[in-house]
């Protein structure tokens, strides 16, 4: 894996998501507009994920040493649950100001200028190119953490699609409480984040199984010299699985028969699910 190159689109899309937050959050501070405010929200938070992405990978490019002998991948889902933190309360803020906004949207009403329009725009256009890019390098490159970027970046095309929206009918004369309920409309997308960040981070913090065992067994069992193989464990994260696993053998087979078939293990489990990077094998005798 290319670790330089990867580092290099997470820089880049993480200028682009901040070049898009500053122009969405100054266009809401200047119209007073709350969709578009939290919109921008949205999306500097967008760029924090790349920065997780970018500590990831640093700490991913670091060997397994003493103190951390299974090496050091946990330390992007700390990274992780310390944004989900601070996007709770960037979303608590929002939903302050959807309140606030409505208890003076009869007096109060946002200045949508021509030029907002043109900017919104240009900021979907934006998101467009960066998932689109990102995903095709992710595949380029067979990085995790690209794609599922790639992948949270296409949520802007609904929720600034829906801040569009919004501008437009105040624009044309209806209610000004179509901000407010567009800008709740993104709270649910910040809360959808928030909840895949803390399932995502949950799983490889908790260990959580990632193979079905079954697939494992079946790989193990076909290999020749293996009567059954059991206490299959999987841990880690989805680029990079931690296998234990116990097989029986033979018990009359030489220490150096076993040690063949336990890499020959090894070779197919690779080739079959190449997700998983470490494996541990167990041999007992029948």
């Amino acid at each position: 894996m290319n670790f330089r190159e990867i580092k290099s689109v997470l820089w880049l899309i993480l200028i682009l998501n901040w070049i898009v937050a500053a122009s969405k959050i100054l266009l809401g501070v200047l119209t007073g507009t709350i969709s578009i405010l939290s919109d921008g929200i949205h999306s500097f938070f967008d760029g924090t994920t790349n920065i997780v992405g970018i500590i990831g990978i640093k700490f991913a490019e670091k060997p397994a040493d003493t103190d951390h002998p299974y090496g050091h991948r946990k330390y992007e889902a700390i990274a992780s649950q310390i944004i989900l933190f601070f996007l709770i309360i960037a979303g608590w803020e929002i939903v302050k100001n959807i309140f606030e906004k409505i208890s003076e949207s009869v007096t109060i009403h946002p200045n949508i200028v021509p030029i907002a329009f043109a900017i919104l725009t240009c900021c979907l256009l934006i998101d467009i190119f960066v998932a689109r890019y990102e995903y095709k390098k992710g595949i380029e490159l067979k990085s995790t953490i690209l794609k599922a970027d790639a992948l949270h970046t296409k949520s802007h095309y609904i929720t600034t699609g829906a801040v569009i929206l919004g501008a437009l009918l105040i624009k044309i004369g209806l209610p000004t409480i179509i901000d407010p309920i567009i800008a709740s409309f993104v709270v649910v997308f910040i809360g959808k984040l928030a909840f895949n960040i803390f399932k995502e981070t949950s799983s490889v913090l908790s260990d959580k199984a990632l193979v079905d065992i079954r697939k494992i067994k079946k790989i193990v069992e076909s290999v020749n010299g293996v009567n059954s193989c059991h206490q299959i464990r999987t841990r880690g994260d989805e680029d990079h699985i931690f296998l234990d696993i116990h097989i029986i053998v033979d018990p009359n087979l030489f220490l150096k028969k076993v040690h063949a078939i336990c890499h020959q293990i090894e070779d197919e489990v690779e080739k079959e699910i190449p997700e998983i990077k470490d494996i541990m094998i167990h041999p007992e005798p029948s």
